[in-house]
């Protein structure tokens, strides 16, 4: 049997719940939003724009789901993906990369920010960061997958496109961003851990807890 359409849904509000709350507390902390996304003609700014439309679209999708049972075929069903073993699947995948977003978001602490931020900010190297270098884009790359199992269709797949390519292009810009703030420092950070996770991400775990001279966040 397949999982009501409402549960996926009730996970993206969870997830969407939480992750305002953790950026309220930081922006409280910071006196300022922890939001730096404007809305300015930059390629930053943009980036931000396609988060929030592509957010949009993800989830009025699964929420006609629930109100119009024929959703998925109006919006293209990959028949071959169907099954109720990967949209179970796509669930469990939802839950946990909901985990690690949120997970993330802790440990950046007062350093966590959406978008860039000018003023300094520390470098967090330990937890999840010291397995991958974007532990929070993973978490968001995977959730969106697993919405694409629960609902495998061509408005998802198109959503799962979107996200690879705009957080590719969000994690070269903060990647360059980082290394004009905390020079070698992020350097020998960058050359320790992957950028999203690979095998190498035990090797750097240990050198970056043995290595580390800078303070988290």
């Amino acid at each position: 049997m397949m999982p009501p359409a409402i549960v996926p849904v009730l996970l993206l509000v969870g997830l969407g719940a939480a992750f305002a709350v953790l950026t309220r507390r930081v922006s409280q902390r910071l006196g300022r939003s922890a939001d730096r996304f404007g809305r300015g003609d930059t390629a930053h700014d943009f980036v931000g724009r396609v988060y929030r439309v592509g957010g949009s679209v993800l989830f009025l999708f699964m929420m006609a789901r629930v109100a119009i049972p024929e959703a998925d075929g109006l919006a293209g069903l990959i028949p071959g993906l169907t099954r109720p073993l990967l949209a179970w699947s796509g669930l469990a995948i939802m839950v946990g990369g909901s985990a690690i977003i949120l997970i993330s978001q802790v440990q950046m602490g007062t350093s966590w920010r959406i978008g860039l931020d000018q003023d300094r900010t520390g470098l967090v190297t330990t937890g999840l960061f010291a397995w991958s270098r974007n532990p929070t884009f993973l978490g968001m790359l995977v959730v969106v997958s697993g919405v694409f199992l629960v609902a495998p269709t061509a408005v998802t797949a198109s959503v799962v496109t979107v996200a690879w390519i705009s957080f590719s292009v969000q994690i070269r810009m903060e990647e360059e961003h980082l290394l004009r703030m905390h020079g070698a420092d992020y350097e020998r950070y960058r050359d320790a851990v992957p950028r999203w996770i690979l095998p190498r991400g035990i090797l750097g775990a240990a050198r970056v807890e043995r290595d580390q001279s800078v303070n988290p966040g």
